[in-house]
């Protein structure tokens, strides 16, 4: 099986989003992490970014079949967990974001980063370019 990555809103929104402007390449780097035979992905999100993803399809798209279809997915892969925000996580994201005044980065990037720090994750999948700037690998 292949190292956990984080996967942020910002990509999985791309990948059902076909209007989204990176449509295209998340579908395209899934279809060739697919394409691998005998690794077996395994994609790690929290909670907080499920309701990213929910929220903001359903906003974009204005299609709630699409977007309950997504969440759906999300909820029963067999390769993507969603972990849930635990009280201590919480308080060091917010111990994060109330300590950099200098970044523009969302208090749910700051539990992501918490959470990944904590899981020991290195690499996420997304478009966002925050996660470079905490010092993450960020793909594709």
């Amino acid at each position: 099986m292949a190292a956990p990555t984080f996967v942020d809103s910002t990509f999985l929104v791309a990948r059902y989003d076909r209007a989204d402007k990176f449509h295209a390449r998340a579908r395209a780097y899934l279809e060739n992490l697919s394409a691998r035979r005998g690794e077996r992905i395994r994609l790690i999100l929290n909670d907080y970014i499920f309701d990213e993803v929910i929220t903001t399809l359903l906003h974009r798209t204005r299609r709630h079949d699409l977007t309950r279809t997504a969440g759906e997915m999300l909820r029963s892969s067999r390769t993507t967990e969603i972990l849930p925000v635990q009280r201590a996580m919480l308080e060091k994201a917010w111990t994060l974001f109330s300590g950099r005044p200098d970044k523009l980065w969302s208090f749910t990037d700051c539990v992501s980063f918490v959470m990944m720090e904590d899981l020991g994750l290195t690499t996420a999948l997304t478009f966002d370019g925050n996660f470079e700037e905490a010092g993450f690998l960020a793909l594709p």
